[in-house]
């Protein structure tokens, strides 16, 4: 898998990351931490306003699973800064709940000291790797302000050593636990196929299935699913249902003949 992902790769991450050893470089002195992320202003003139970041790791997410927007600048699709991977890296116990999900190995007690702080020592030094990846692509310009295409550069190029890889594995990790794992919405689900929350605000993905549209919880023992269904008041995830096809995206990679996950 790409290291960078579109919103559609981010199925095959449903069926777990191959993430491998992690740590990272110790920050040097005088590092102090970083500003929390931002999201870009949007402005309503039509034009697409520049994408402004507050760090390089800030700029690193949206690199790792971007936002889609129009030529205008209108979001079509959250991104994981929109879907609230800043939150993620502010939780102290990430890295032991991505071991216990699988998207994170066994690690000794030395590496997870190293990753006790994600949002301070841990970014601090992702930052100024980040920032040193970036002369190679543009000298005198930190990794935030280099061009996209500069910018995935370094990331790839990032991804290809070793001593570098594990730091950003653990950061594509905190991507998609924010896009998958409604964190601070829903709308990576949505992106990805699944029915939006019932109430984000309760915390209540749904009430139950199989329901009536109007979100009538349904007996299948006493009513007709089939019925319901050719009368387009069905909403039951388990009754064919799977994520819309995106023009260019094989799904035959992800999905089986019934739409299921390979």
């Amino acid at each position: 898998m790409s290291p960078r992902m579109t919103r559609r790769s981010a199925l095959e991450a449903l069926m777990g990351l191959g993430l491998v050893s992690v740590g990272c470089r110790t920050p040097s002195v005088g590092d102090t931490n970083s500003p929390s992320p931002s999201l870009p202003s949007e402005t309503g003139s039509g034009h697409a306003a520049p994408l402004v970041y507050s760090d390089a790791t800030d700029a690193l997410c949206d690199v790792l699973l971007p936002a889609e927007r129009d030529s205008a600048g209108k979001l079509l699709s959250v991104g994981a800064r929109e879907a609230g991977v800043a939150k993620v890296l502010r939780v102290a116990s990430f890295v032991p709940l991505a071991q216990a999900q699988g998207l994170l190995p066994p690690l000794p007690d030395s590496v997870m000291t190293r990753l006790a702080d994600l949002d301070g020592a841990f970014r601090n030094a992702l930052n100024v790797a980040l920032d040193a990846a970036a002369l190679v692509q543009k000298p005198l310009t930190k990794f935030q302000d280099l061009p996209r295409a500069l910018q995935e550069a370094a990331v790839d190029q990032a991804f290809a050593d070793p001593a570098q890889k594990s730091a950003l594995l653990i950061v594509r990790a905190a991507c998609m636990t924010a896009y998958l794992g409604a964190v601070e919405s829903d709308a990576g689900l949505k992106d990805v196929g699944f029915p939006p929350f019932e109430s984000f605000a309760d915390g209540r993905a749904v009430s139950g299935y199989p329901r009536t549209k109007s979100g009538r919880l349904v007996d299948a023992k006493s009513e007709s699913l089939q019925q319901l269904d050719a009368n387009g008041d069905l909403d039951d995830y388990t009754y064919n249902r799977e994520p819309e096809p995106t023009t260019g995206d094989d799904l035959s990679h992800v999905l089986d003949a019934n739409g299921d996950l390979l």
